[in-house]
């Protein structure tokens, strides 16, 4: 997790940062909203690529050579992206975790949003949605330090979540890290202490004298790749990290900062990105097309320089293709289709400039066009899907040059680029005849849904989790989410019974079971929100708690059901199938009041039998 400072303050800046972190409700901080926010517009200063697209630096000007061996590479399929472009400055931005406080603040000298975080005694964590990262992916954030008093100490945290949704705010003290990043800079950071942990902080490197060089007026951009067991992590372009840390069986899925109780810093942090499908650059180049999302300042072609890793990527290939190369330039579909045209045409250009005069290529063998906002990869009503949008492709076969609009998104056909008007593989089918897609069906006399967000999550040795829920990230309606105990240290196909059920077994206690441990649910079956089927049970019955209590509170409570018990039938492919029968707990009945000399109010009950069958459910 986080903890974060910084050092000396320049004039106007030092005045400004100072008296916003004396006051949370000073808001000197220039806190001025813009009137109008945009992704991929020339004429609007407000957000896009990158880590918003659109972003005019106003800092220092950035020597691209200075990176030209960076080797960084983004993934390309983006998971999550925030730069707070749609909070309200001075309030905490909704979803984000924090044990104390996080305020969203606009910086003179900076472009966009950023988030200032309390920096003493505090928690913070993402309010990524995602479940699961994979085991190939990117995270990178700009990260301002700004030191008053004291050196900047500042902890980063990539966070296994274990049983828990990554959006339940229990993972801030529950959350394990499988990688774990501590740091002091002193010195202006030319002096820092760096140490690096994994999970049971084992601790891999201590390093005390670091370069982690930092300014209180210019962000730093911290970079991390995750490929199965190897980790690498970047200051700027200075590379950090280069190891095996990281535990396959209990890999990241969310990203949290730590402050400990010294403060004396500020930190504000932006433009976060969270990329699965590290690119293979070799193997797409045989298909035809690489594609890159590229980072550029706001409304211009300037390349950010934490894209060059990208184009040195791409450039190991250029130089030894001898045949032509269309390099197309792509924009989210905010503003004006003309600007955007425009944009993305002179940001092909501008790529094709950077190849040719720090890589060396051959600037005959390559052409360039735009493409604007007219070959959506994703929606554009998101953060993370407007930045997948903006992108540049590099074309080394023609017939790779063909647009295949992705079911559900909308697409613009008024470009010169080749578009084709296939229909997506699996468009018009129902959503459980699609190939592969998770699907948890519940059915009861009380009500039928469907769950289309679910997965296995490893919580132990021989542990799973199980979580279903209507909305991706919501365990606060329509979820469930039962742990199991296996007897194996893999998930395979394996029944799960009731502690209830398996005590009947004359082995119990000396042989090990598989056994559902706990439940918990919020699911409706009315139009209003109570009562709620709130837990699983293997008593299969109706009518009040009430009911099977008497006078002396003693409980008489139906025996156990056979039926009730929880099958994995297969396993493959890091999918699972299978299906549950249990009896269902209700809460927030009519109030009902026992016992004589002492009195119990009971507004839960037994709601009869539910059944549940699940497909190809992802297991983490």
């Amino acid at each position: 997790m986080v903890i974060l400072s910084i050092t000396s303050v320049q004039a106007q800046f030092l005045k400004k940062l100072k008296q916003k972190a004396e006051s949370a409700l000073d808001r000197k901080i220039d806190k001025t909203v813009e009137n109008t926010k945009s992704g991929d517009k020339e004429k609007t200063p407000a957000n896009e690529n990158d880590n918003a697209d659109n972003a005019k630096a106003k800092g220092p000007a950035t020597n691209l050579k200075v990176y030209s061996k960076f080797d960084f590479v983004p993934g390309n399929t983006i998971l999550y992206y925030d730069n707070f472009e749609k909070d309200n400055i001075g309030e905490s931005p909704m979803g984000w975790i924090t044990s104390t406080s996080a305020e969203v603040v606009n910086i003179d000298g900076l472009e966009g949003n950023w988030l200032k975080l309390a920096a003493t005694s505090a928690r913070h964590v993402t309010r990524s949605k995602k479940q699961s990262w994979g085991n190939n992916f990117t995270i990178e954030f700009d990260l301002l330090l700004v030191k008053n008093s004291y050196e900047p100490r500042f902890d980063i945290s990539l966070i296994n979540t274990g049983g828990n949704l990554v959006t339940d705010e229990n993972i801030l003290n529950s959350g394990k890290p499988a990688i774990y990043f501590s740091s002091i800079l002193g010195s202006g950071g030319k002096q820092a202490r760096t140490t690096l942990y994994g999970m049971d902080n084992k601790k891999f490197s201590d390093n005390m004298s670091e370069d982690l060089s930092y300014n209180n007026a210019t962000p730093v951009h911290v970079s991390m790749c995750v490929q199965g067991k190897r980790f690498r992590m970047w200051w700027n372009d200075r590379k950090l990290y280069d190891l095996a840390a990281v535990t396959e069986q209990y890999l990241p899925n969310q990203l949290g900062f730590t402050f400990g109780s010294v403060g004396g810093s500020d930190f504000f942090i932006s433009n976060i990105r969270i990329a699965k499908d590290v690119p293979d650059t070799r193997a797409r180049y045989e298909e035809g097309k690489v594609i890159s999302n590229l980072l550029f300042y706001t409304g211009t072609a300037k390349l950010k320089p934490e894209s060059m890793g990208s184009l040195l990527d791409v450039s190991k290939i250029l130089k030894d293709v001898t045949t032509p190369v269309k390099i197309l330039g792509h924009t989210d579909g905010d503003g004006d289709d003309a600007t955007n045209l425009k944009l993305s045409e002179q940001r092909a250009e501008a790529v094709k400039n950077i190849l040719v005069t720090e890589y060396g290529i051959d600037k005959s063998k390559l052409t360039t066009e735009g493409r604007g906002e007219t070959q959506p990869l994703a929606n554009n009503n998101s953060a993370e899907g407007k930045a997948q949008n903006r992108r540049v492709e590099f074309i080394f076969k023609a017939e790779a040059d063909k647009y295949v609009k992705p079911a559900g998104v909308a697409a613009i056909n008024s470009s010169p680029g080749v578009i084709s008007n296939k229909p997506a593989a699996n468009a018009g089918k129902p959503a459980d005849a699609t190939a592969g897609e998770s699907i948890v069906k519940l059915q009861s006399k009380l009500f039928t849904t469907t769950l289309t967000f679910a997965q296995f999550m490893k919580t132990n040795e021989s542990g799973y989790t199980f979580i279903a829920s209507k909305e991706e990230g919501n365990n606060k309606e329509n979820y469930f989410k039962i742990v199991l105990q296996s007897v194996n240290t893999s998930l395979k196909p394996e029944t799960f019974n009731f502690k209830e059920t398996n005590e009947k077994n004359p082995l119990y206690g000396t042989k090990k079971y598989a056994e559902i441990r706990n439940t918990e649910a919020v699911l409706y079956y009315g139009t209003a929100k109570k009562p709620f089927i709130y837990q699983f049970t293997p008593i299969i019955a109706n009518g009040a708690m009430a009911n099977y209590v008497d006078e002396s509170l003693s409980r008489k409570l139906p025996p156990a059901s056979p039926v009730c018990k929880f099958v994995i039938e297969k396993v493959a492919d890091g999918k699972a199938s299978g299906y549950f029968t249990m009896g269902m707990i209700s809460e927030g009945l009519k109030p009902v009041t026992k016992g004589d000399a002492m009195e119990q109010t009971f507004t839960t009950g037994f709601s009869g039998e539910l059944k549940c069958s699940f497909v190809n459910v992802p297991v983490y």
